[in-house]
């Protein structure tokens, strides 16, 4: 929610901030406005611009570093951008995509455990959430402002802001266009809409999806 926002960009303002970082309540989310060095004007990222950046950010370390392993595996949820497609190519990861819902991303985390056959390395969904390290098995918001602010620091000492970089993984990968459709029911009336729109879809289930056969 943008007004969620609202009285720390009138702060950001103010002091000339780079970024601006929110977890929501159960801090397993994280909201981020950053600032174009260019025009000083503060951009909202979505859940999976903040993913990548973060990805990108961290491989990028790992691999200075020497500490992507040969079985690499970055994990994404199916409506989570492609982009993250490029990234685990770039890196030489396994890219493994499970259905919506951070408990699968876990899932595959356990069961490389107990198979050794790919070592985590990220994991992220295009609802605000990711996870770096192996210590949970859930989305972790407080892990993921940190990672931004140590990544806030480290661009800026190379003269730019996280909206910069994310301006810089667009021409370094492509641009990966992404729109989220949200319809709401509301009320009785909505509630039984569902139900009949459900029970169509149980009665005749679709064959194919335009030119998708399902």
């Amino acid at each position: 929610d943008a007004n969620a926002f609202k009285l720390a960009l009138e702060l950001a303002e103010k002091v000339d901030a780079d970024v601006v970082l929110a977890n929501d309540p159960d801090a397993d989310r994280l909201g981020v406005y950053a600032k174009d060095s260019k025009t000083g004007e503060y951009h909202s990222f979505t859940g999976n611009m903040s993913g990548l950046l973060i990805a990108e950010y961290e491989l990028s370390q790992k691999k200075e570093r020497r500490e992507i392993p040969a079985n690499g595996a970055l994990i994404k949820t199916i409506v989570s951008s492609n982009l993250a497609d490029a990234i685990a190519k770039e890196y030489n990861l396994k890219l493994i995509e499970v259905l919506t819902g951070f408990k699968y991303i876990g899932e595959q985390m356990r069961l490389f455990e107990q198979s050794k056959e790919y070592t985590y390395m990220f994991g992220f969904e295009e609802s605000y959430g990711c996870l770096i390290g192996t210590h949970a098995r859930d989305k972790d918001g407080i892990a993921a402002v940190m990672a931004l602010c140590e990544a806030a620091a480290y661009y800026k000492e190379k003269g730019y802001t996280l909206w910069d970089q994310m301006i810089n993984i667009y021409n370094k990968y492509g641009f990966y266009k992404e729109l989220t459709i949200s319809i709401t029911r509301e009320g009785v009336t909505g509630a039984e809409e569902i139900k009949q729109m459900i029970g169509k879809m149980r009665e005749n289930p679709a064959t194919a999806l335009g030119k998708y056969k399902v």
